[in-house]
């Protein structure tokens, strides 16, 4: 039988008092997908199945094809209906045993006989006004549209958004589970980084401790010496002594809840004095933005402020010149901050980047227009119980440099004979992100969820020359 208690994080009575305050907010019944596994290449031949994360937000157990149906003003137990699949006696000789009726609806929190078989999803919600979250599934959206339900809307959405952007100590504990996990990854990535070796290498070793801890990866990792293409995933490149290889990877535990971090290590175990300057400017916005997440404070301006000390940290290197309060406000750091400072993290590396803005942005703000600022993916007031990644980063992109519409109205300030220089070392970018926990205003700050995992250049360069 399937170990259904390892799959789910909260006990039964917290997904009901979740369902609970979702229904308080509901003008019309919601379905919750779980989705399907995508087919690699032909239906049988399927990459891992991952249920949809607000269906098990809600308590659902990962069955392929389930949703919830939640009804307003439900109790969070009558009023809830869970659907799953019927199983024949074909599936139990390829999948094993179903998980019984009783042990998903007690996890759920909802009467046994409350989970049912998904053909009457038709005579339950007949004619009625139902809308559906759909995940990102063909599968999913072909049965709701057979089905003719829609899409929830917004305001089906914002109290799942409401409910979902603040963590319980369930969530906490799920989510320092899988930042140990990625911790112990990337210290095996660091001692994996040796000249000879490939970028393969690296995150071989880093996804065989993933495995071993029986965690999976919360995307596809970046292990890269072109640190400079932000989603590169490498791959064959050898490992040369004095260059830059970026690790960006993060794992998700048993229940879904996943850890982020990003780490920059000096092939050989030596940065170089620029390379060393430069992460040292990193090291410090992101420190200034760690200490920044409090409640309250605009999640732009910790963006902002990283931003300011990638200005200063800029001047002091050459490669900017002119008032910092001046370039700052000229957004001058763009250039090489190409990217926002972080993001909302949870039951997804980006939780909700599924509902879009409206979960990273606050009711009437919208993105900025320039470059750079425009990726910003969060733009609310930091709440206790909220987590964020928090990942400045420099990086000398050659393409960029080739934009006059970008670096032509920073002309004045740019010393370009010292970009040129380094564009031409192969320079590739640094980042450094770890996995952040708003707490109440207290003397004790945010808690860095991956603090365990070194940010220290020269504790970072002395792990890596043990390789």
């Amino acid at each position: 039988m399937a170990r259904l208690d390892s799959k789910l994080t909260c006990p039964a009575d917290h997904y009901a008092a979740r369902r609970r305050r979702l229904a308080v907010n509901l003008q019309r019944p919601l379905l919750i997908l779980a989705g399907r596994a995508r087919s690699r290449n032909y239906p049988a031949n399927t990459y891992p199945f991952r249920a949809g994360s607000s269906y098990l937000y809600f308590g659902g157990t990962p069955i392929e094809g389930a949703a919830w149906l939640v009804e307003p003003g439900s109790d969070g137990r009558n009023g809830c209906t869970l659907f799953r699949p019927p199983g024949g006696f074909d599936d139990t000789v390829w999948m094993g045993e179903p998980i019984p009726d009783d042990a998903i609806a007690n996890a759920a929190g909802i009467p046994k006989g409350a989970v049912v078989d998904t053909s009457i999803v038709q005579s339950k919600t007949g004619r009625r006004p139902v809308v559906a979250v759909i995940p990102p599934c063909l599968e999913s959206v072909q049965w709701m549209a057979s089905l003719r339900i829609s899409p929830a809307g917004p305001d089906e959405l914002r109290p799942i958004i409401d409910l979902r952007l603040r963590k319980d100590e369930h969530e906490l504990a799920a989510m320092r589970h899988a930042a140990a996990t990625s911790v112990q990854a990337h210290l095996a990535g660091m001692l994996a980084t040796a000249p000879g070796r490939r970028e393969s290498d690296v995150a071989a070793a880093m996804e065989g401790v993933v495995k071993q801890n029986e965690h999976d990866l919360s995307f596809t990792p970046i292990v890269t010496v072109r640190g400079e293409v932000l989603h590169s995933s490498g791959g064959a490149n050898e490992l040369r002594t004095g260059q830059l290889l970026l690790a960006d990877a993060g794992t998700e535990e048993r229940g879904g809840y996943a850890s982020d971090i990003t780490r920059t290590y000096p092939v050989g175990g030596v940065f170089n004095p620029i390379q060393r300057q430069i992460y040292d400017i990193v090291l410090r916005a992101q420190r200034a933005a760690i200490g920044a997440c409090v409640p309250g404070r605009r999640y732009r301006d910790v963006h902002d402020l990283a931003g300011r000390v990638v200005c200063e940290g800029l001047v002091d290197a050459g490669l900017l010149r002119g008032n910092v309060a001046d370039l700052a406000g000229r957004f001058a750091h763009t250039l090489f901050f190409t990217h926002g400072v972080g993001h909302l993290i949870g039951l997804d590396v980006h939780d909700m980047e599924d509902f879009g803005d409206l979960a990273g942005y606050a009711t009437g703000r919208t993105r900025r227009p320039e470059f750079g600022n425009k990726f910003l993916r969060l733009d609310r007031d930091l709440e206790p119980g909220m987590t964020v990644t928090i990942e400045p980063g420099i990086y000398l992109v050659p393409a960029l440099w080739q934009q006059h519409e970008l670096v032509g109205p920073f002309a004045d300030v740019v010393n370009r004979p010292a970009i040129e220089r380094l564009l031409e070392t192969g320079f590739g970018g640094i980042r450094i992100e770890d996995t952040v926990h708003v707490r109440d205003a207290g003397p004790t700050g945010p808690e860095v969820l991956t603090a365990a995992l070194p940010t220290d250049a020269d504790v970072v360069a002395d792990i890596v020359r043990r390789a």
